[in-house]
This record gives structure tokens, C-alpha cells and sequence, in this order.
């Protein structure tokens, strides 16, 4: 049975003084296309804004796009429980699953109990070291809870991790998490659906392209996330070269953390493939990715025949029937004094 045309606020965090991101009106446009109504719902710094804003827009379901609030990356969590405290229905992960991925050390501790397989690392609270397995230089350090690489450097003896773990501690408050640098390709992959039946998409490789000296390091740092565009550069490609057998591992890896980290709807998780061993080693997990038309999880999901406007309805029917809407009744939503209008 179809899903029942639903009003969905698109929910993003922008500050007063900047622009919207691309992915707010390519969200509505296609929420638009599925015949949903969209109303746009800016938050910036202001909780009770947040809670009246939600409140007047009359939304059947939340498109919850907000991954920072107050300009801090960490708050994404706090949204969440916002809109489970006031019994929104929302896309995306619950407070526990944000919460669990956001933690990157805790996200490894359960990890490895599921058998998943990770970097050996270890971690710095300020006070004590915590190792897990041997440490060989160079480490990829990074705070415990950074998001888009902040704070991420690549150290290669102990003077400079001493001073990457203080610099976090100054600077963002926080642990310090070493990984072992793993040689090889950088991939991730798209993973749609409920805890019970979730679907991985195809592999999307990040290819550091031509003008890549051999001396540098292959890594995702910010200067490749938000560097230049352009021949040569780094850029996304779908591999065509990846075995069924090690395509099969990267698809049981990633469903063992969706399931182990309570994620919901869907998620990107990041892998490197060892260029010694052919081993997919889990980097990351991302439960609330960036959604832009040409994001990893948009370009995989075209290669399984999904436009941009049939992922977004995918989102909204997995929310939907996750919280029971859109069928023969829609949620009674509170009385409102004001309406905003619909994005054009």
C-alpha cells in the first residue's frame, strides 16, 4: 500500500547570517515530487524557537537534516531528543543511535565486540592512556567526538601525538582517539532501511586522482573534504575493480555496526581496504550523513536504479512506517496561532 501524502518539515540548522545548503531545497523539492507538502523549519541557536517552530509547522514527520545546533557538532544529539521528548516523529537515527556513533571510542569498543573489524587504536583523556593491541607509527589522531575531520592530524612519533592530544584537550575539550594509519583505498557505503532488514548500496571510493604525491598520505582530512573540484583532484567514483568476496565483507561489516549502534533509516559507513592484506577495516560511522544530491550515499543509491526524489520518499517510508503514519490515519498535530509558508 502507498504511503499517504504527508506535510514534513524539513528541519536544518543555519545560522541568521548565512545562506542555506543546497540539500534543504533538494530535500523539499523532492519531498514535493512524492506529493508530501514541505515546510521549511530553520533552527539556529534557540531551543524554545526549535520547539515552537516544529509546533506550528502542523508536520506530520520531521526530515530531520540538522547535524550541528548552536554551532556545536555535538548537539546533534541533543536535537534528537527535542523531538522524542515532544513524540515528533522524525527521519533518521534516535538519540541512542547518535549518540553511540557520535562517541567514535565507544563506537569501536562495540564494534569490536561484534566482531567487526577496526584499526588498533588507543586512546588519552587527558590523565591516562588506554591502548588496544600494539601501535605502530604513523597514527591518525582526532578527538573523540569530532565531526568532518576537525581536529584530525597525522602523526608520526610520540612528540607530535603528545602534542595533537593537548591540542585537543585545549581546543576541543575532549579525548583523543590514535588509529594506526591503514594503507590503502578509502571507500564507503550507503546503508537504507529499519534494524530488521537493512540494505547496503553499492561501494563508493573516494579516488585521491592524479596530482596526489606519492609522499602525502591518502587520507580524508578537511582539505580533501572542502578542497577544489577539478581534474586531478580528489573525487568520488564507483570502483568497478572490488571482489564479490571482499564486496560481501564490506556488506557484513557495515549491517553488524547499523544494527549494533541502533541507527535507523539511514547512514554512511567508511571503510579502508588494506592494500597488504585486502582486509575492509571499519573507520567510521556516520548516522546522520550529508544528503546532497551528489553525496556517497546519493551516488550509490543511483547505482541501484534510485534517483535522488525515490531515496528521499525511501527515507519517508521507512520513518513513516516506523512510527505508524501514513496509512489510513495521520497524526494529530497541535494547534498552531501561525503557519510558515511551504518552500517554492
Amino acid at each position: 500500500m502507498a504511503l499517504s501524502p504527508l506535510r514534513v518539515a524539513v528541519l536544518y540548522y543555519q545560522p541568521k547570517e548565512d545562506e542555506a545548503d543546497p540539500v534543504v531545497q533538494q530535500v523539499s523539492r523532492s519531498l514535493r515530487e512524492a506529493g508530501h507538502t514541505p515546510v521549511p523549519v530553520r533552527v539556529d541557536e534557540s531551543l524554545s524557537d526549535l520547539v515552537r517552530q516544529v509546533s506550528r509547522s502542523r508536520a506530520d514527520l520531521v526530515f530531520n537534516l540538522c547535524e550541528t545546533f548552536a554551532d556545536d557538532y555535538r548537539l546533534e544529539v541533543n536535537v534528537a531528543a527535542v523531538l522524542e521528548l515532544a513524540r515528533m516523529p522524525f527521519t533518521g537515527s534516535g538519540t541512542a543511535g547518535l549518540l553511540l556513533a557520535q562517541d567514535k571510542i565507544l563506537t569501536k569498543q562495540l564494534l569490536q565486540f561484534h566482531g567487526v573489524l577496526t584499526p588498533r587504536f588507543a586512546t588519552f583523556d587527558g590523565t591516562s592512556l588506554q591502548a588496544h593491541g600494539d601501535l605502530s607509527f604513523p597514527l591518525i589522531v582526532k578527538p573523540a567526538r569530532s565531526d568532518a575531520s576537525m581536529g584530525l592530524g597525522v602523526e608520526k612519533d610520540m612528540d607530535g601525538l603528545a602534542r595533537r592530544v593537548r591540542l585537543i584537550r585545549e581546543q576541543y575539550d575532549d579525548e583523543a582517539l590514535a588509529e594506526e594509519f591503514i594503507e590503502g583505498r578509502e571507500v564507503y557505503v550507503g546503508v537504507l532501511g529499519d534494524h530488521a532488514r537493512p540494505q547496503v548500496l553499492p561501494v563508493v571510493e573516494l579516488d585521491f586522482g592524479e596530482k596526489w604525491s606519492r609522499k602525502r598520505m591518502k587520507i580524508a582530512d578537511r582539505g580533501v573534504k572542502f578542497g577544489p573540484e577539478g581534474p586531478g583532484e580528489p573525487a568520488l567514483v564507483m570502483p568497478k575493480d572490488l571482489s564479490d568476496e571482499l564486496r560481501g565483507r564490506i556488506e557484513r561489516s557495515a549491517v553488524a555496526a547499523f544494527r549494533a549502534l541502533k541507527l535507523s533509516d539511514y547512514a554512511r559507513i567508511d571503510f579502508r581496504v588494506s592494500s597488504a592484506t585486502n582486509e575492509p577495516y571499519l573507520l567510521e560511522v556516520n548516522p546522520n550523513p550529508y544528503l546532497e544530491e551528489k553525496c556517497e550515499v546519493a551516488m550509490g543509491a543511483r547505482e541501484t536504479g534510485l534517483s535522488y526524489p525515490q531515496l528521499i520518499q525511501h527515507i519517508v517510508e521507512t520513518a513513516a512506517r516506523r512510527h505508524g503514519l501514513g496509512r489510513d490515519q495521520r497524526r494529530a498535530a497541535p494547534v498552531a496561532d501561525s503557519e510558515p509558508a511551504p518552500m517554492s
